[in-house]
């Protein structure tokens, strides 16, 4: 028989892997701006430098070497717009482009560029001694705000080696007074007090600056993780509390023809005693009585634990007993191969005996539907002595990885309509974190699925 395809459970309509991606990259990437937000600053950047210019050469009537100014700002310009085309191009491949890595990379690059040209600019108009130079902090705080730090720090000590390029050589501007205060180094010969002080200074702003900025950022972005952390454990827990009112509803509705069934099969039960009946029937009469009572118990124990998670009494339970516990009602035994580690056997956990082996037995039931008849469901028992790590491994054709990343989003499945409710992965992992636990799943498309579920636990 061939093999079926990994039937997780899924109903909801797939989304697409660019819209996954950018899901997952904003998680990373929360603070990340507008990228017609910087372009416009740049242009921004590229009028003021112009207006400047042409204000302190005509205005203050200061003699400038205007020609490699304006080339400056024209390549400013041209990078901006080498940006922006850049940037219409990308948008029709990424729907969030300031999330991407991509753009991260883009940013860092355009950034030390920026620091380039303004080292240039600066050049050409006094070097140090002009007042401009304090835009070097403006482009240290946008990096510190918006790149991660090791790269903010990178683009730090560009800006601390170009303003030392400025210190040791630049173009004086022929206005009295100013080239004394602090000539080039190439000029004199000597490095003064000054040239000292004013280095200092700047290597220690820079340094603060690009620091708190970057301590600011991590520490906002490692909040909004927590909220968003947050605001999924409540929206879980939201939908949990609705699947505990659901079974509540359904245990109600259901016990009623279960009784009737109930009492019909005792009456047939009864009036076999009287008369000579087929033994075959007799075997089913008693087959359905069986399963009307695990029904019942099962309807019992929906009903108890609707809306509270679980009202079943925490146990100690050694890695032996919960494995036996999950292996004790799965159907196909024989498909099943089990190992464990003796460490596994003897470490012990706090938990809810029913209530755990029943939600971590759906993944071996979800791994026997996705093998062939032929083929054997892997279960491995282990532990590090702080954790007990369960693993079910299939050989089914695995899980294609746009659906990969919705598995055990609740009523999701892939099974037939009727086969499935979309609920087993939503309950197995919703039970394994609330006893402090994490649940991963990995697939190799046509070499089967492994899942992974990791307890605290202590060894005896």
């Amino acid at each position: 028989m061939t093999s079926r395809p990994h039937r997780f459970e899924h109903n909801s309509p797939e989304v697409s892997a660019p819209q996954r991606n950018v899901s997952l990259v904003a998680i990373r990437f929360p603070g990340a701006i507008s990228v017609h937000w910087f372009i416009n600053l740049r242009w921004v950047a590229v009028l003021g430098q112009f207006v400047t210019i042409l204000a302190v050469w005509k205005l203050f009537q200061v003699p400038l070497n205007v020609e490699p100014l304006l080339v400056t700002v024209a390549v400013t310009a041209f990078s901006n717009l080498i940006l922006m085309f850049w940037y219409l191009g990308y948008r029709r491949t990424v729907i969030a482009p300031a999330h991407s890595r991509l753009w991260h990379h883009v940013l860092a690059f355009v950034m030390a560029v920026d620091l380039i040209l303004l080292t240039c600019l600066l050049y050409f108009s006094g070097g140090p001694t002009n007042p401009f130079w304090i835009f070097f902090f403006v482009n240290l705080c946008l990096a510190g705000v918006e790149l991660k730090a090791p790269v903010a720090w990178c683009l730090n000590f560009l800006a601390v080696f170009c303003f030392a390029y400025l210190l040791f050589d630049h173009q004086s501007l022929d206005v009295q007074g100013l080239e004394q205060l602090l000539p080039a180094i190439r000029k004199t010969g000597q490095i003064t007090l000054v040239h000292n002080g004013v280095f200092c200074a700047f290597i220690t702003c820079a340094s603060v600056i690009v620091s708190f900025s970057t301590l600011v950022t991590s520490r906002l972005r490692q909040r909004d993780e927590d909220l968003r952390l947050l605001e999924s454990q409540r929206i879980r827990g939201e939908k949990l509390e609705a699947l505990g009112t659901l079974a509540a509803g359904a245990a109600h509705e259901l016990a009623t023809p279960l009784g009737t069934i109930a009492v019909i099969v005792g009456e047939l039960q009864h009036e076999f005693k009287n008369h000579d009946i087929d033994p075959q029937i007799r075997e089913d009469v008693t087959a359905i009585r069986t399963e009307l009572d695990r029904c019942r118990a099962i309807l019992n124990h929906m009903s108890a634990q609707a809306g509270e998670g679980s009202v079943e009494t925490k146990l100690n339970v050694t890695g032996s007993e919960l494995l036996e516990l999950i292996i004790k009602e799965v159907k196909d035994r024989d498909r099943v191969s089990v190992t464990i580690s003796p460490e596994a056997e003897k470490c012990s956990m706090l938990l809810e005996p029913y209530v755990t082996a029943q939600a971590l037995r759906g993944m071996i039931k979800n791994a026997l539907e996705a093998s062939s008849r032929d083929s054997q469901v892997c279960v491995d028992l282990a532990s590090n002595g702080k954790h007990l790590q369960l693993t079910v491994e299939d050989q089914g054709e695995g899980i294609p990885e746009h659906i990969l990343s919705r598995v055990g989003e609740p009523f999701f499945t892939t099974k037939a309509t009727g086969k499935g409710m979309g609920l087993g992965i939503f309950l197995a992992r919703t039970v394994v974190e609330r006893l402090g636990g994490t649940m991963k799943v990995a697939s190799i498309p046509g070499r089967g699925t492994t899942v992974s579920c990791q307890l605290p636990c202590h060894q005896n």
